[in-house]
């Protein structure tokens, strides 16, 4: 097995790792309701062009 390969192999390790715990965390985080979006929040988004 050559390097590169031992590499590749390593990152899927740990990016089916961290799909895992994204999963989870996801799972059981309860979400708050998204509210309607105020005016004071489009002072802080920059204008679209």
């Amino acid at each position: 097995m050559n390097e590169q390969q031992a590499r590749e192999n390593e990152l899927e390790k740990i990016r089916s790792e961290a799909t895992g715990w994204l999963a989870k965390m996801a799972q059981a985080q309860h979400r708050p309701q998204v509210e309607q979006r105020r005016p004071e929040h489009d002072a802080m988004t920059p204008a679209k062009k």
